[in-house]
């Protein structure tokens, strides 16, 4: 039996407030993502507000124990993908994901241009003319597979360890919007004032955010 002042008890105590502070500093974003109802049942609502979290707040406020727990919550802990050694992104420089890297710099540009490529992919999808090209790139790719859960076809999120960092995002995307495009494309949208992604209750109203439908003199931090 430990003793409380023994260091393998210390050890597991000092884990256990680190995981606390993670869940901490997670949860502004968990709960300030945009409201989004979905058609289907909660695994897309699920891979849906992993991307919501992953655009949430500037980059540069997101450290490495964000971002490895965002991975895990989302990614590791539902047995999507094992949690990978090293981050890539195009134009980035590649990231080791260890919670002791103090690597903020290069965690903000590498989540930049990755939130620039799924922020590109979701203003295709809603475009008047539809580039559903992200979609494609998934199906085809193998990041995204058909399956049954509860008796109803779906699809689920398949990226693998190896895939850039912005593929992966697209993965939860893709098994988010395939179910029922035509709904996405209606309600999906990226704010005109603050570039947020969120959700229109009617699908020719004017491309805002929740803040900024209610008033235009409020601020809002742009995606950075």
């Amino acid at each position: 039996m430990w003793r409380r002042d023994s260091p393998l008890s210390e050890a597991n105590m000092g884990q256990s407030r680190r995981l606390d502070d993670m869940n901490s500093r997670l949860s502004w974003r968990s709960k300030s993502i945009p409201s989004f109802p979905t058609p289907q049942g909660r695994e897309h609502a699920t891979a849906l507000e992993a991307v919501l979290t992953f655009l949430e707040g500037p980059a540069a406020e997101w450290t490495m124990g964000d971002f490895g727990e965002w991975f895990n919550v989302h990614l590791v802990g539902p047995g999507l993908l094992k949690r990978p050694q090293v981050i890539r992104e195009p134009g980035a420089a590649p990231l080791r994901m260890d919670p002791r890297s103090e690597a903020s710099g290069n965690l903000a540009d590498l989540m930049t241009r990755a939130r620039a490529r799924v922020i590109a992919a979701i203003r295709g999808l809603i475009a008047p003319v539809s580039d559903d090209r992200c979609l494609h790139a998934a199906i085809y790719g193998g990041r995204v597979r058909r399956t049954v859960v509860n008796e109803r076809p779906t699809w689920v999120p398949s990226p693998r360890e190896i895939d850039f960092l912005s593929d992966i995002v697209l993965s939860l995307l893709a098994a988010a919007v395939l179910p029922d495009r035509d709904f996405y494309r209606a309600h999906l949208c990226v704010c005109d004032l603050c570039h947020r992604v969120a959700y229109k209750d009617m699908p020719d109203a004017r491309s805002l955010c929740r803040e900024h439908r209610s008033t235009t003199s409020g601020f809002t931090s742009k995606l950075r």
